[in-house]
This record gives structure tokens, sequence and C-alpha cells, in this order.
């Protein structure tokens, strides 16, 4: 049977991409561009009109997501970091901007997704420099910041933050968006707490953050860090019993990414 392969793309209104090269990417993207990171996903840059831009293409999802992409179930992760990022910078915050995304299809199931947005020169994440306390302080501040205007970041990970400082001053930037929670009113309760056990995997250095966060979330319940802590040991089970379900007959079908 002949494969039937076809495109969705989508470009910002003020993006600074020439003519056809969100059309031309999924072709000439093995070959071209300078690779920067690459593992499940890719990610090059492009010298574009002048400027360099990032382009990222996203592994093939396993097949149960490509699914429920596919039947419109859930939303691809290209189209969600597009429309996350202008929902995150209308809010005040920074993250980089994207100028348009690229869904293909083969025989009606999404295959392949790329992602396209600016470029931010290399700079450190707070996962780099954790043991910083003054780094940490202003992190958490930045944490309640996001929870009170009604954001959170699902994937909550020190290297999905990136920072730079100047006169002593901390700016944050939020990556790998594409999994992002938005409320009208603040983020509080069970929500808050999943949120604050993702960044520092060690004990001590949670505990730490988390008491930072009080601070400045006037919200916050003195026991907070007592709840993040159970939760977070709920967490390890869950994950024990996640890997052992995939060890079952038949699990790595639905798990695997092979498309031919």
């Amino acid at each position: 049977m002949k494969t039937k392969i076809c495109c969705k793309v989508v470009e910002a209104p003020t993006s600074p991409l020439p003519s056809g090269f969100l059309e031309q990417l999924p072709e000439y993207f093995p070959c071209e561009g300078k690779t920067i990171y690459k593992g499940r996903n890719e990610i090059k840059i492009f010298q574009v009109n002048g400027q360099t831009v990032c382009v990222k293409k996203y592994g093939i999802p396993p097949r149960l997501n490509r699914l429920l992409y596919s039947w419109g179930l859930r939303t691809p992760k290209a189209e969600r970091t597009y429309k996350n990022s202008q929902m995150i910078l209308e809010r005040g915050f920074y993250t980089p901007r994207q100028y348009g995304y690229v869904l293909v299809r083969k025989n009606g199931q999404i295959y392949e997704s790329f992602s396209v947005g600016e470029f931010i020169e290399p700079v450190r994440t707070v996962a780099q420099d954790k043991k910083d306390d003054k780094l940490v302080r202003a992190f958490a501040r930045f944490t309640a910041d996001l929870h009170a205007h009604g954001l959170m970041h699902r994937d909550y990970i020190l290297n999905n933050v990136l920072y730079t400082q100047e006169n002593g001053q901390y700016r944050f930037t939020l990556i790998d968006i594409n999994r992002f929670i938005f409320r009208k009113k603040p983020i509080r309760g069970f929500l808050r707490r999943i949120n604050l056990m993702q960044p520092f995997p060690d004990k001590r250095e949670m505990k730490r953050f988390v008491s930072y966060y009080q601070e400045f979330s006037h919200q916050a319940s003195p026991q907070l860090w007592r709840q993040v802590g159970q939760l977070r040991g709920w967490r390890n089970v869950y994950s024990r019993l996640k890997r052992l379900l995939k060890k079952l007959p038949g699990a790595r079908f639905w798990t695997s990414g092979r498309m031919k």
C-alpha cells in the first residue's frame, strides 16, 4: 500500500521566517542546520534572514500516544509548545518566542512534529548551580510568583529553567513547556504540592526550597513541607509500579515509538 504523507503548518503572524521555511522543514531538517542536542528529541539551530532560529524535532510518539494525537484526544507537543509560549509571555514571564510548528502525518497518524522558535544564547540552568543558596531562594520566589499567577510547569525540573543574573537580580526563562497548566486563580493544594516536589530530587535540598517558597507564598500551609514529602513517597511507589507494568507482555508494543 502506498504511504500517504501530509503536513499541517501553522505560522505566527509576526514570524520572521522566510516563505516556505516551515513547509520544507521536514525535508531538509535531517541534512541541514547545526545539532545542539540529540536524544529522544533533536534540537538544531538554523541561520535565517541573518538571525538564529531554534528547531525542535519531537521523537516519534509511542503507539498509544500516536493514536491519541491522531484522533484529536490529545494535542501534539509541537502545537502545545506554540500555544503555551503565547500564554506564558502574555502573563509576563519569559520563554522562547515560538514562530510556528509543523505536524507530519503518515497514513493519517501523527508521525513527526517540529516546533520553531527564537534561539536563546547559551546560559546556565538552575540545575548547574543548585548549591547556590541565593539562587535557590530566588528560584523559590519565582516559583511562588508563577503559582500566584495561575501557572504551573508540569515538567518542573531544574534543567527546564534557565537563568541569568545581573546586578544581583535573577531572570528565569522556562523551556520545554509543552506540558503546562494555566488557571485563572492561583495554583494551590494538590497541584502545588506536586509541583514543589519536582525540582530537587535530594530530600534536604527539597526541604530548603520548600521553606523558602513558604516565605514568599502567603497562602502556603505551615505543614507544606511534610505534605510535599509524603507526596514524594507516594510518587516513588507509583514510579516503581509503572516500571513493573512496562515489563508485562505486550506493554512494549504500546510504549514503542517505532513506525515503519
